[in-house]
């Protein structure tokens, strides 16, 4: 499975800022809200039943993030 880019608008003063926040933090945008929707959507599989299962049914490329998660989401419910 390949990379998928994606993109949305955003006011000026907010892409403005953002670049900034990256700059200092030292990591790209991309990277910076990959972070965020990644960490979103985890809490998202944790919490929320329907996601959970949607995304427990999907099959994913060995190594991974989402097999990763997959794993751990199956391993915490067979705890």
């Amino acid at each position: 499975m390949s990379d998928k880019r994606i993109s949305f608008t955003m006011e000026s003063e907010c892409a403005a800022l953002l670049k900034s926040i990256c700059a200092l933090k030292g990591i790209s945008v991309s990277d910076h809200c990959y972070q965020l929707i990644r960490q979103d959507f985890q809490d998202d599989v944790c919490n929320n039943d329907q996601i959970r299962d949607l995304f427990l049914r999907g099959e994913y490329r060995p190594g991974s993030n989402a097999q990763a998660l997959k794993e751990e989401v199956q391993a915490r419910a067979n705890a």
